[in-house]
């Protein structure tokens, strides 16, 4: 709707005025007009309610569960270690984990876009619907709120995310403090598993179960 109000500004100003317009400037636009409304929801809501599709918010505290229907994906990296996610429901139950070790290494901001990557493949593989994904990487999160577009490899991972974006009903984005979000910090530092992908499903390792709470 904002994009059709946008192409429609723009048409008026070149019919009844001979302005000349550049798409880009109509995709600016837009995407001005839609951080202005998230940012409003994302004030009004506190980021909880369904419909808020790419919100960034921030999270303090312990652990909280989601709200009623949704669930909660944390995910975290480490340069050398590897990626670790968990998934829990409004319920407090744990549904799955899993934890990745690659041959390559990346720099931070890299790894946790990965992350997120991998996190949400999971996700969309088990066939989640509403998801808040949560993250100690502000800069990562930052960069789906400014939807900035670039050629380098941190940018096409984030348009990879974006499209699994579609997989899901709705899908909100939270930061938390790495205090927040040890849950993922043990699956990605602790359990150096061979290169390749473990899942577990439901009951996860020891090591992460007892920081669950």
């Amino acid at each position: 709707m904002v994009g059709c109000w946008a192409i429609w500004e723009a048409r008026n100003r070149v019919v009844f005025e001979g302005s000349q317009v550049e798409v880009g400037d109509i995709t600016k636009r837009v995407w001005d007009v839609m951080e202005e409304i998230e940012g409003a929801w994302a004030e009004a809501t506190g980021g909880g309610k369904e419909g808020g599709k790419g919100l960034v918010v921030a999270r303090s505290g312990g652990w909280q569960a989601p709200t009623a229907g949704w669930l909660e994906l944390n995910v975290d990296a480490g340069v050398k270690e590897g990626v670790g996610a968990v998934c829990r429901d409004d319920i407090e139950r744990v549904l799955w984990g899993l934890s990745i070790q690659r041959r390559e290494e990346w720099n931070p901001q890299i790894a946790e876009a990965v992350a997120v990557l991998d996190g949400l493949e999971e996700a969309a593989r088990v066939g989640h619907g509403a998801i808040m994904v949560e993250s100690d990487c502000l800069e990562v999160l930052e960069a789906f709120k400014q939807r900035r577009t670039r050629r380098s490899l941190f940018f096409l991972i984030l348009d990879d995310i974006l499209n699994f974006c579609s997989s899901f009903r709705v899908i909100n984005w939270s930061h938390v403090s790495c205090t927040h979000n040890k849950v993922a910090h043990a699956p990605a530092h602790v359990l150096l598993v061979a290169v390749g992908k473990t899942v577990w499903i439901g009951k996860l390792p020891d090591v992460v179960d007892c920081l669950i709470g």
